[in-house]
């Protein structure tokens, strides 16, 4: 009995395009590449006038109070686009891209390099997290469109619904980290919580 569940289980997660183990490598790689797309971008130099335009559509989303699911459901909706075959990965890298000339502004009107700013996501966790939902997103993304072509959509399908649970758990705990980080700042360093949750 308990060798049927152990093979059913190995069944479930050993079936798709690529074995778990190449899949685990792959989402590394995109979420080493997405970090270096947000990192290029941030270091593209700005006009002023493409500055202050991207300072102006800052302040409006920085004004706001985003509660955790607020901050999930942003970041959920940006990796169910990732998982869209084909156009998922362009339109997910462009948002990337946009957020890093978005740091590059905001890099720029703190006097921070965009290294400071993004190494401080990656040294409070929770943007290591968000970055590698997203790996996982785009991973699948482009494993289901090979899929697609191979005519494996019914393998790869077990995987969709993985790859979309385990993004949505980790960017839920990211969402929740992020959340409880701007509020301790907030709290210790008033004045904090607003320059907190732009990054």
């Amino acid at each position: 009995m308990l060798m049927r569940d152990l093979e059913r289980y190995r069944w479930i997660v050993s079936t798709g395009i690529v074995d778990v183990k190449k899949r685990v490598i792959i989402v590394l790689i995109f979420t080493f590449t997405l970090y270096s797309l947000l990192y290029i971008a941030s270091t593209i130099p700005l006009s002023s006038e493409e500055a202050d335009l991207l300072m102006k559509e800052a302040e409006e989303i920085f004004k706001q109070r985003f509660t955790i699911i607020d901050i999930f459901l942003n970041n959920f909706l940006i990796s169910l686009i990732m998982l869209i075959p084909v156009a998922g990965p362009i339109v997910g890298g462009y948002i990337i891209f946009t957020t890093g000339r978005l740091l590059g502004a905001l890099s720029v009107s703190t006097g921070f390099p965009p290294i400071l700013l993004i190494s401080l996501t990656i040294i409070t966790i929770y943007g290591l997290i968000e970055f590698l939902a997203y790996g996982t997103a785009f991973t699948e993304s482009i494993l289901f469109t090979y899929s697609i072509f191979k005519k494996k959509t019914r393998i790869e399908s077990r995987w969709l619904i993985i790859s979309i649970a385990g993004t949505a758990i980790l960017l839920l705990a990211a969402a929740a980290l992020e959340y409880t980080l701007i509020q301790f700042f907030g709290q210790v360093y008033p004045g904090v919580e607003e320059f907190a949750a732009r990054i």
